[in-house]
């Protein structure tokens, strides 16, 4: 008898071995990283986890947890066993203020639960089709994060299986160690299989002013204007290319561009006349004010899925995806961007973007998401759509942007393309390396989750 066939009589759930299912789960959104699993587990509960976690220890056998596959560097794919926690989708309850979870629902899902109520989580990704589990293990950033902070710091309880196998339950006030591991922990120390969250009041409708800026400086400082005043509900920013045409670069003609910037910033409104643009924008920078949308709150959750629907359609959406995501200090926001952008050629954002989020550094308090001192961050995300003959051009020029960020005082954010060896690892958790590593140890002694990612020796 098969490892694997022993592994299907110890689990309620399903263990999946055919081509197909195999070959589904071999790469990630990423589609750099392939690894064929021997085994994909669609769990039924939390003690199937445990099983499967203590069968691979015995066997030693790598897992990888798998929610929507939105990782970039491999972190969802494995060689011996996938998890794939989609199996664990069902909102568990509803109470005044919290809403309980299996890890392996989606935020859509969730929302489309909530709206009847008229609650929604603090903050959502722009991408809804991604688990709370997923998120909540790299952080989860939003348009509303230089408020509330992140998905992870939105989370009140969690229960998991550490990789020994062991079902608990953690939250700041009981197991506070492993809560503080697994919030932002990437997948190292446990599986997310349940998750308390807040949930709070929202407004029926929204009003988004879409402000054009022609100079970065201007753009920044409105941003620091607006979170300072707390003005909108929701800041999302953009770096947009007009090309220009072609010009000597290193004794060689390369396309180029003005760059411009774009901000969208969402007022949520109640029944009454929505705030005018007199009123929200005063003093405020911009080069022109474009446009003004309306619509009902639940449309602005899922704003970016005709941009999603168009990437697909034109195919970029199965290209490969090394998205270079960083939190920058704001002192050294301004050069950094600048520099980036003059190097970079307008074509190679064809099917992707650069994001800014503005951020306010004491909203977010998980203590392994890594980022700079500081009252105001914020982030910035290269986000192409690359073709594979390609990749050998692009991943070098990202791994520079990566270093320059660093050298600038920046963290990495780690859903995307992280090229990391020991040494970057350990710089890049300073002081808390330790912690990592001890953690490690404690949750995961036989180091069967998620291995090769973070790198510890």
């Amino acid at each position: 008898m098969s490892w694997t066939d022993e592994l299907a009589r110890e689990v309620s759930g399903r263990v999946l071995t055919d081509e197909a299912t195999r070959e589904a789960v071999a790469t990630d959104f990423g589609r750099i990283v392939v690894r064929r699993p021997q085994a994909v587990v669609c769990p039924a509960s939390a003690e199937d986890v445990a099983r499967v976690l203590k069968f691979a220890a015995r066997h030693s056998l790598s897992v990888a947890t798998r929610g929507g596959g939105h990782s970039q560097t491999g972190q969802s794919l494995s060689e011996h066993l996938v998890l794939d926690m989609a199996s664990l989708c069902q909102l568990v309850r509803v109470e005044d203020g919290t809403v309980t979870v299996q890890a392996g629902i989606k935020w859509r899902t969730l929302v489309e639960h909530l709206a009847a109520r008229r609650v929604s989580p603090p903050v959502l990704t722009n991408n809804l089709d991604v688990t709370v589990g997923g998120t909540l293990s790299m952080g989860g950033l939003g348009v509303a994060s230089w408020r509330h902070g992140m998905q992870a710091d939105t989370c009140l309880e969690l229960e998991v299986v550490t990789g020994a196998g062991e079902i608990v339950r953690c939250s700041s006030g009981h197991n506070r160690d492993l809560f503080d591991a697994v919030r932002a922990g990437v997948g190292q120390f446990a599986v997310i299989t349940e998750a308390v969250l807040k949930v709070r009041d929202h407004q029926p409708h929204f009003r988004s002013f879409y402000l054009l800026y022609d100079d970065l400086a201007a753009l920044l400082a409105d941003l620091k204007t607006l979170m300072t005043e707390g003005r909108f509900d929701a800041l999302e920013a953009w770096c947009a290319p007009c090309p220009q045409g072609f010009k000597k670069l290193g004794g060689q003609r390369q396309a180029f561009a003005q760059w411009f910037y774009p901000l969208h910033a969402t007022i949520e409104t109640d029944a009454g006349p929505a705030p005018a643009a007199a009123e929200k924008l005063h003093g405020l920078q911009y080069y022109k004010h474009v446009h003004t949308e309306d619509g009902e709150l639940p449309e602005f959750f899922t704003r970016l899925d005709p941009l999603f629907a168009l990437w697909k359609r034109g195919g970029s959406w199965d290209y490969a995806h090394p998205w270079m995501e960083c939190v920058l200090p704001w002192q050294t926001t301004a050069l950094y961007v600048s520099q980036v952008l003059a190097n970079l050629p307008p074509q190679a954002l064809a099917g992707g973007h650069i994001l800014l989020w503005p951020a306010r550094g004491m909203a977010a308090s998980a203590p392994l998401f890594m980022r700079p001192t500081g009252d105001f961050l914020m982030g910035f995300g290269i986000l192409p759509a690359v073709p594979k003959p390609f990749l050998d051009e692009v991943l070098p020029r990202l791994h520079m942007a990566s270093q320059a960020a660093i050298l600038m005082g920046g963290k990495r954010y780690l859903s995307g393309w992280v090229d990391f060896d020991h040494a970057a690892w350990k710089a890049h958790y300073g002081e808390r390396w330790a912690d990592v590593v001890a953690a490690k140890n404690k949750f995961d002694p036989q180091g069967i989750l998620n291995p090769g990612f973070v790198k510890y020796e």
